[in-house]
């Protein structure tokens, strides 16, 4: 089993611990889509009891991202198709709403900086350091910086709890290098879009934003058909 650990958190304890360590294995795919999770390899690698493991794994079940079979086990969950496109809809409709509400405020030259200082960050990471996981969470927290300045912040966190599988698709994307330099012009655009106020291109951007992963997602399903189901 591939399993990385990583330090706890300060006042963590060992349930919040295991939950998200497990969750951060899976997300990043270090647990591989249809992968066994062996629970005596996880209590072992991160120095606890099985309790904690398997109130992570009932957790976890209900988000989705592990299957329980009984006298089987348990394993990471495929990547499915259908909640792949349920997210990406949910995401579209509130992404064109956040950019709308932008252009109409007049108070935005913090937003914009803060978020040309994070697409700097993206292309540094892109050119230099080519960390996959580093550039998918600054993409992630480009759009947490529209969602948080439209004070609509709990939405982007359901939003993110119901994402977990077009997430992990995300990366995978990252991973494969596929889409970034058109994620880059994207983003690129979405601030030139905030800056001018150019209302009548939020749709068309926030589409072709969102849906990256269909121009490659045959790519994907043929190179890695036991990770993807419908």
């Amino acid at each position: 089993m591939h399993f990385k650990v990583i330090n706890k958190n300060k006042g963590e304890n060992n349930k919040q611990f295991t939950y998200r360590i497990l969750k951060e294995n899976i997300m990043n795919l270090s647990l591989a889509p249809g992968e066994a999770i062996s629970e005596v390899e996880i209590s072992q690698a991160l120095e606890v009891s099985r309790t904690p493991v398997r109130e992570a794994i009932v957790k976890l079940k209900e988000e989705k991202l592990v299957n329980v079979f009984p006298q089987r086990g348990s394993f990471v969950s495929k990547m499915s198709l259908k909640l792949i496109e349920e997210a990406a809809f949910l995401r579209e409709i509130c992404d064109k709403e956040m950019l709308k509400i932008i252009c109409s405020n007049k108070n935005k030259e913090i937003l914009i900086k803060d978020l040309k200082k994070n697409l700097e960050y993206q292309k540094i990471i892109v050119d230099y350091e080519e960390n996959s996981y580093e550039f998918f969470r600054l993409d992630n927290k480009f759009h947490e910086i529209i969602y948080s300045f439209c004070n609509k912040l709990n939405i982007w966190k359901a939003i993110k709890r119901l994402s977990t599988h077009y997430d992990r698709l995300r990366l995978f994307d990252a991973l494969e290098k596929m889409n970034l330099d058109e994620i880059l012009y994207q983003h690129e655009k979405i601030i030139e879009i905030l800056e001018d106020n150019k209302f009548e291109e939020i749709d068309s951007i926030v589409n072709e934003h969102l849906f990256n992963f269909k121009e490659v997602m045959g790519v994907f399903t043929d190179k890695y058909p036991d990770y993807f189901e419908a």
